[in-house]
């Protein structure tokens, strides 16, 4: 892989993900702020109600996902970024090939073309079946 000279599309993308990387990492740390609250059910002699621990287990498992998707998100971004400062951005990760300026102006972080990205998402929906050889 060649390393890309800087171009003017390069300088676009940057400020896309140093936005995004900006907005996630707020994002994340008001989610982890969130998820640190008591469970409002317990708190001041209130009277215990079911309904309302079943509330506060789904928001948890809610803010589990939210935080997960995040900090997904968070590493997708930070990845792009030291693609730029290695001089590899904009090449797909797994055949070398150019991703195109259309998918990186939509997804900037992507790290694959979309025929690779393709082939990856169809490799993980596959079921893996054990034969046992």
């Amino acid at each position: 892989m060649n390393a890309r000279p800087r171009t003017p599309d390069m300088d676009q993308f940057l400020a896309l993900l140093l936005q995004r990387r900006t907005a996630l990492t707020a994002s994340l740390r008001e989610a982890l702020s969130a998820s640190g609250q008591g469970n409002p059910a317990t708190r001041g002699g209130e009277v215990h109600d079911w309904k309302d621990d079943a509330f506060a287990e789904a928001l948890k498992n809610t803010q589990s996902t939210e935080i997960a998707h995040l900090q997904t998100d968070l590493a997708a971004v930070r990845a792009a970024l030291q693609r730029i400062e290695d001089g590899t951005y904009g090449d797909c990760v797994d055949c070398g090939r150019e991703i195109g300026r259309e998918r990186l102006q939509v997804q900037p972080a992507a790290p694959r073309c979309l025929a690779c990205q393709q082939k990856a998402e169809l490799g993980a929906a596959k079921p893996r079946i054990a034969t046992g050889l």
